[in-house]
């Protein structure tokens, strides 16, 4: 019986496993409040070594910032009082499928692009309440004034 129960647990559970969001950036440092609104609309502190989702927002508090890195080694750093959203992340290397877009709510941010905009230079695209921005270079930071 107990076999029976295990192999119910083991099947059960991988379903669980498949269905679940995959991360597409990690939190590689926090200074100060940075939260995180997911999908659902659940709200959690960052702190590093958290996964970022897709579809997720990031938001800073006063005399914050925090660091990201992305599937495909992009870094992006978000500065204080600021709010950035995952809005899409695909990231198949290897089938040439790629695509990051975002979106700087407000605030500042500063990012150094990774493999995407290599791979497609028109897969990443960064918007603002006022503009889009089409990535081609490596570097470049942004501002969003209120």
């Amino acid at each position: 019986m107990k076999k029976y129960f295990t192999l119910f647990v083991l099947f059960l559970g991988i379903p669980t496993l498949l269905l679940s969001a995959q991360s597409v950036a990690l939190v590689k440092s926090v200074n100060g409040e940075i939260s995180v609104i997911h999908e659902d609309k659940t709200i959690s502190n960052l702190k590093k070594g958290d996964k970022i989702l897709e579809k997720d927002t990031i938001k800073s508090g006063a005399n914050s910032s925090v660091g990201l890195i992305f599937n495909d080694n992009t870094l992006i750093s978000i500065g204080s009082n600021s709010a950035f959203s995952v809005d899409e992340y695909l990231f198949e290397p290897a089938e040439k499928n790629v695509k990051f877009k975002s979106n700087l709510l407000k605030g500042t941010m500063a990012c150094v692009t990774g493999v995407i905009s290599k791979i497609n230079p028109d897969a990443m695209e960064i918007k603002t309440k006022s503009a889009s921005i089409g990535i081609r270079g490596t570097y470049f930071v942004v501002e969003v004034k209120e």
